[in-house]
């Protein structure tokens, strides 16, 4: 019995450090980057400068924000950083959860600066990093960096964002490596996974694929779609119809209904819809109990086909009625 007992200890213990070898030694899943050079051209720039700035939301996250005006526009310098969180700093402003984050996170600069920034970064290392959560030296990229809805960005996209990237003045800014507590640091390196092939965007003339695509990497459906908080995947039936609790400080914030439904863009016009943008999209000062986690100064800036692609697909969505999840 006692040989017996010592051999199911043995296998256990075996099983054990296998599984941390392999969380230690083979994850985050990863590819070689790959050999890519963006050109830097003005045409690449500038639309990688409104993706990055509106659509993507980029430098909102990697630029301190002026949480003093509507929406947190970003402060220069554009695309620095931003101060990190611990276990003594409220979250407020990036909703990694109600009230303090779970270690150490510092958002990177992510202007050329060769030693603080990504001046020294490939091409390659950047579209991975974006879209598959990886950094240069292979560690899982913290997911409040939404790689895991950037897979679906278009190469050609990510393409324009690194050369807007490239164009930023280089800002020396030093952002410390992040630290995440046991056992999350092992749980997000599960997430990365590499992209399989090539993604091209469907054509913006075909108004309701582009109004979909536009609603995924503009994070549209995240925000608007309710799920576990457990989980990145979508309440099934309910996508787009609001009601998952966001944070802003100690406020509770529900994204809005985006479906025809009644509780929801169901009256709306066109019209009504860009109007919205265009008004909300003012950085007026505003008191902390006014403001707001969406981005309007952002989306605001968008163009008019843009937005009207994403309402043209909206009206195609089910109606569905807003349910508040439980916070």
């Amino acid at each position: 019995m006692k040989q017996a007992l010592l051999a199911i200890a043995g296998l256990v213990l075996a099983a054990v450090l296998a599984g941390v070898g392999y969380l230690e030694f083979f994850l985050p899943r990863s590819r070689p980057a790959p050999e890519i050079q963006v050109e830097l051209t003005p045409e690449r720039i500038e639309r990688g400068r409104y993706l990055a700035e509106n659509v993507l939301q980029c430098v909102d996250c990697h630029s301190e924000r002026d949480w003093t005006l509507y929406g947190g526009p970003p402060i220069e310098p554009i695309g620095a950083g931003r101060k990190c969180m611990d276990k003594t700093t409220p979250a407020a402003g990036v909703n990694v959860g109600q009230e303090y984050f779970p270690g150490v996170l510092c958002i990177r600069n992510v202007t050329p600066h060769p030693e603080t920034g990504i001046g020294e970064w490939t091409d390659g290392e950047l579209l991975r990093a974006i879209r598959e959560g990886v950094d240069r030296d292979g560690r899982y990229l913290f997911p409040i960096m939404p790689y895991f809805i950037y897979r679906d960005l278009a190469d050609e996209d990510v393409y324009d964002v690194i050369a807007y990237m490239r164009s930023l003045d280089p800002v020396e800014s030093v952002r410390p490596r992040k630290e995440v507590d046991f056992p999350l640091d092992y749980v997000f390196s599960l997430w990365p996974k590499p992209v399989p092939g090539r993604i091209v965007a469907p054509e913006a003339s075909d108004r309701l694929a582009y109004g979909e695509y536009l609603a995924v990497v503009a994070r549209c459906k995240f925000c608007h779609s309710p799920r576990d908080p457990n989980s990145l995947e979508d309440i099934p039936g309910r996508q787009y119809s609001g009601g998952m609790a966001f944070f802003l400080g100690p406020r509770v914030m529900y994204p809005m209904n985006l479906t025809p439904h009644r509780d929801g863009l169901g009256a709306w016009t066109k019209a009504d819809f860009l109007n919205r943008f265009r008004l909300y999209g003012q950085a007026r000062p505003v008191a902390p109990e006014e403001n707001t986690l969406m981005n309007w100064n952002a989306f605001s800036k968008m163009s008019d086909e843009d937005l009207g692609a994403l309402y043209d697909f909206f009206m195609t969505l089910d109606p569905v009625p807003t349910i508040r999840e439980p916070i």
